[in-house]
């Protein structure tokens, strides 16, 4: 209950002052007690007045704000259902580990069970309950009737309240097929639980309760970096596959590279390299596939080809204009070479291009009037 106490001082100068300190009331229930509301929390205020702010200093006195700490979220489970049938009572002369088949192991705080004829209770450390104790059983839970969508609005108590249950009396007919809200105190956690059957005067209950939300991981992001898109190589070919991948959160532990079905090879670590060889001629649409936590993303098509190299000869040259002219036959997208030596031992290099055409015309205005000789060489693969 929230409360104000007043304390005065008498004035000692003419400025006034009003100070509020809210307490901030960390302490739990005292044992037995429940906490019965779930609105917002109203700390005991302590109000000083007629205090002057020269008495304040005198004294000696700090006003501290003492802020609440975040609220916390609670875990609703609204994952898939999931199904127990307890097969036999729960032996007392038994420990709780060693009968695990006959708990519902919930989670660490709450093995959900029951005995011979009686209403259910908790079985797990540190509880360690052994049978109904008539007040509070199943320990550390609450309970309440109601669909897990509105579990905020549901009012909670213990199973004999809530269920209206007895040591003996029957619930075979009262609570299958009622949805209920079971809280777990000591984790925060909702869920819901629907009792199919209840047997009366023995053992044994059939539920469906939900499970942690499925948690799906973030997909990776993933590009080929190489070969670029549109590039041509030669027959066979030996192609330098390259990929950037990434995930957000996690680590990407495999990239695939794929001409179209067929799987040119992978990388499990960055970079994201590999080698495919032999390579016949053809068009190929490359893919890479990156795979984090179970999740994959496929990248974007390159498409590149390769051709069936035809073989470099040249026409004859001509000299018109000032200009030193010849054409070759040439494989559009490949790279050529022509080279220029004097005496047909040391060659340099005059013009590199990507043939475009097929024959390709080349032109040389810089050796007018001095011999030389020219070839042309298609360059390897990149």
């Amino acid at each position: 209950m929230k409360s104000n106490k007043f304390i005065s001082f008498p004035a000692c100068c003419a400025h006034l002052v009003t100070a509020t300190i809210r307490f901030v009331n960390s302490l739990a229930p005292r044992s037995g007690e429940r906490v019965r509301e779930r609105g917002s929390f109203n700390p005991p205020v302590v109000v000083l007045r007629c205090a002057s702010a020269c008495f304040l200093r005198k004294a000696g006195l700090t006003l501290l704000a003492l802020a609440a700490p975040p609220a916390h979220a609670s875990t609703v489970w609204t994952g898939p259902a999931t199904n127990y049938t307890q097969p036999a009572a729960f032996n007392t002369s038994v420990p709780a580990s060693d009968q695990l088949a006959n708990v519902d192991q919930i989670t660490a705080d709450v093995w959900f069970t029951r005995g011979t004829d009686h209403p259910p209770f908790n079985a797990a450390p540190p509880y360690n309950e052994t049978s109904y104790n008539g007040s509070t059983s199943p320990e550390n839970t609450e309970w309440a009737f109601g669909n897990i969508t509105d579990y905020t609005n549901l009012s909670y108590d213990t199973w004999a309240n809530t269920t209206g249950s007895t040591q003996d009396r029957d619930l075979s007919l009262s609570l299958p097929n009622n949805p209920l809200v079971l809280h777990i105190i000591s984790d925060d956690i909702y869920l819901s639980v629907e009792f199919s059957s209840w047997t009366h005067q023995g053992a044994g209950f059939t539920y469906s309760r939900s499970t942690p939300a499925v948690v799906i991981p973030p997909a990776p992001t993933v590009s080929i970096t190489n070969p670029v898109a549109g590039a041509v190589f030669s027959a066979p070919a030996t192609l330098k596959l390259g990929a950037t991948a990434a995930v957000s959160s996690g680590t990407v532990t495999n990239v695939a590279f794929f001409a179209g079905a067929t799987l040119l090879g992978a990388a499990q670590t960055s970079p994201f390299k590999t080698t495919s060889s032999s390579l016949a001629a053809g068009n190929y649409s490359l893919t890479a596939v990156a795979t984090a936590a179970g999740i994959s993303t496929t990248s974007t098509v390159v498409n590149v080809s390769v051709v069936a190299p035809v073989a470099v000869s040249n026409s004859v040259p001509a000299v018109a204009g000032g200009h030193f002219s010849f054409s070759y036959s040439a494989n559009v997208g490949l790279a050529y070479v022509i080279q220029r030596s004097a005496d047909l031992i040391h060659w340099s290099p005059v013009s590199t291009n990507v043939a475009s055409s097929n024959p390709v015309h080349f032109a040389d205005t810089a050796t007018v009037g001095a011999a030389g000789f020219y070839r042309v060489v298609r360059q390897p693969n990149p």
